[in-house]
């Protein structure tokens, strides 16, 4: 026959389910750092891509006043079409890259609302726990009083 449960041993059980119950937070709060810290890393690289477009337009400007004020017009021409390719080379490398760091943006931002929402639902699961949890331990210290008073 199984031994009938105390008061202290449903506030250790408790005990221990609260100790798992928030390492399970503190785990999945590190998950959450683990995003933030990648979509930083992304952001950065987001910065840098615009710094890099800058710079380029302001070089692309500067080629083209170059060019502007050569004299001979098959070497004008000339010039403006190496300076297309270069532009479209530009663009063509700009895109992809800005295409790839957006994609991340968007996959960071989806796993931390997924995170948050399962923080929250975990948070509430644990707190309806913890209730049930308390309610048990109260209703077997009252019993386990009314016996003593009998006895």
């Amino acid at each position: 026959m199984a031994r009938p449960e105390s008061a202290l041993s449903l506030e250790l059980e408790r005990s221990m389910n609260m100790q798992v119950r928030v390492e399970t937070f503190e785990e999945h709060l590190r998950h959450g750092e683990i995003i933030d810290k990648l979509d930083d890393d992304r952001r950065t690289k987001s910065f840098n891509l615009d710094k890099w477009n800058e710079d380029m337009q302001k070089s692309f400007f500067r080629e083209r006043k170059t060019i502007l004020k050569l004299d001979d017009l098959s070497k004008a021409k000339d010039a403006l079409e190496e300076l297309d390719k270069k532009v479209n080379s530009f663009n063509k490398t700009y895109s992809k890259k800005i295409k790839q760091i957006r994609a991340l943006e968007v996959e960071y931002e989806n796993l931390d609302d997924e995170l948050r929402i399962w923080l929250i639902a975990y948070a509430t699961k644990c707190r309806e726990k913890l209730r049930n949890e308390n309610t048990n331990i109260e209703k077997k210290m009252m019993e386990e009083n009314i016996i003593k008073r009998f006895m």
